[in-house]
C-alpha cells in the first residue's frame, strides 16, 4: 500500500500548535474568571473544600474502624485462650477427680446420703484449731523427715 500525499511525513514528532494570546492569557486565567464568575468561583472552592472534608473523613474512620477491628480481635482471641484453658482445667480436674475416688480406700466405703441424715456440728473455738493445727502440722512434718532415707558421705 503506497500513499503519495503532498505533506511531509514527519513519524514520531507530535504536531505542535501555539493557542492564541487570547485563549491562553485571557480565557483560561483564574483572576479572569474571579471577576467575571464570582458565584461559581466561591460554589468551586466550597466543593473542593467539602471534598477534601469527605476524603480526610473518610480516612480517619477507615482507620478508627481498623483500630477497632484489630482490638476486638486481640479480646476475642484472649477470650478463646481463656475458654480453652478453663476447658483442660475442667477436664484436668475431671481425671485427677476419677482417679482419686478410684484409688482412695474409703471410696468404695461411701453411700449416697441424704440431707435429713446429715450431723451438723458447732463451730470449734479458734484457739483449739490453731493449736490443733500446728500440731498436725509437727506430726506430719517430724513424720516427713523420719521417713526420708538418709544418705551417707558429704
Amino acid at each position: 500500500m503506497v500513499s503519495h500525499t503532498l505533506y511531509k511525513k514527519n513519524l514520531g514528532q507530535f504536531q505542535k500548535k501555539k493557542l492564541p494570546i487570547y485563549f491562553s492569557n485571557a480565557l483560561f486565567s483564574s483572576k479572569t474568571l474571579k471577576r467575571q464568575f464570582p458565584i461559581q468561583n466561591a460554589l468551586h472552592i466550597v466543593l473542593d473544600g467539602a471534598l477534601v472534608g469527605v476524603l480526610i473523613t473518610v480516612a480517619i474512620m477507615s482507620s478508627v474502624a481498623l483500630h477497632s477491628q484489630y482490638l476486638w480481635t486481640e479480646a476475642f482471641t484472649k477470650l478463646e485462650r481463656t475458654r480453652e484453658l478453663s476447658r483442660r482445667m475442667i477436664e484436668s480436674t475431671s481425671i485427677l477427680e476419677s482417679y482419686l475416688l478410684q484409688n482412695q480406700k474409703f471410696a468404695k466405703d461411701l453411700v449416697p446420703t441424704k440431707a435429713e441424715n446429715l450431723i451438723y456440728l458447732d463451730r470449734p473455738i479458734a484457739q483449739n484449731i490453731n493449736s490443733s493445727v500446728k500440731e498436725k502440722l509437727t506430726k506430719n512434718f517430724l513424720e516427713r523427715i523420719s521417713g526420708l532415707p538418709i544418705k551417707s558421705g558429704y
